[in-house]
């Protein structure tokens, strides 16, 4: 079930009230497609949130989001955490929703690009890292140098050619 911007952010609210009936508190970083929907409207819909949980720990977030999932007919895994492998260091970007129990704030640019390209699976990957590269300012050299510390070290030669392509096709040759 695809999850658009606004079913995105009714589930955030719902997971608010959840996490306020159990007197907890939440931070979480999104990435991937979900980022990209609530930071750009790059595309209608994502299959899922990505995130860092920051705070509190992974299963309670869990088991509220559990329950998110239940009454609002969502995927069992609509918020998870499954991404925090392919993280190289958390940064954090524009706030995508905040209220009393929930804060989500979004990876800083630089970050999802370097996810986008250790990914680089199909064309949704590289047209999101199209948009993320359009973003960013200065030449090849600043930009991979902000990008390439975020880049999984096993992933980092995929990475390398995946922005050396992605520059030539939005700047033309460097």
């Amino acid at each position: 079930m695809p999850l658009t911007a606004e079913d995105i952010q009714r589930a955030f609210t719902a997971l608010d009230a959840e996490l306020a009936s159990r007197a907890l508190k939440a931070e979480l970083v999104v990435v991937g497609g979900a980022a990209l929907v609530l930071l750009f409207g790059a595309r209608a819909s994502t299959k899922d949130v990505d995130a860092y949980f920051v705070r509190p720990t992974a299963s309670l977030l869990r088991e509220a989001a559990s329950a998110v999932a239940e009454s609002l007919d969502l995927p069992v895994d609509w918020l998870n955490d499954g991404a925090k492998a392919y993280l190289v260091g958390v940064t954090t970007g524009k706030t995508l929703y905040e209220s009393g129990s929930l804060t989500v704030k979004a990876a800083s640019v630089p970050q999802l690009l370097a996810m986008k390209l250790a990914a680089w699976r199909d064309a949704i990957d590289r047209a999101d890292a199209g948009l993320l590269l359009a973003q960013m300012q200065g030449s090849a050299a600043d930009v991979w140098t902000a990008v390439k510390s975020f880049v999984p070290p096993h992933s980092i030669d995929k990475a390398s050619y995946a922005f050396e392509d992605l520059w030539d096709l939005v700047h033309g040759h460097s």
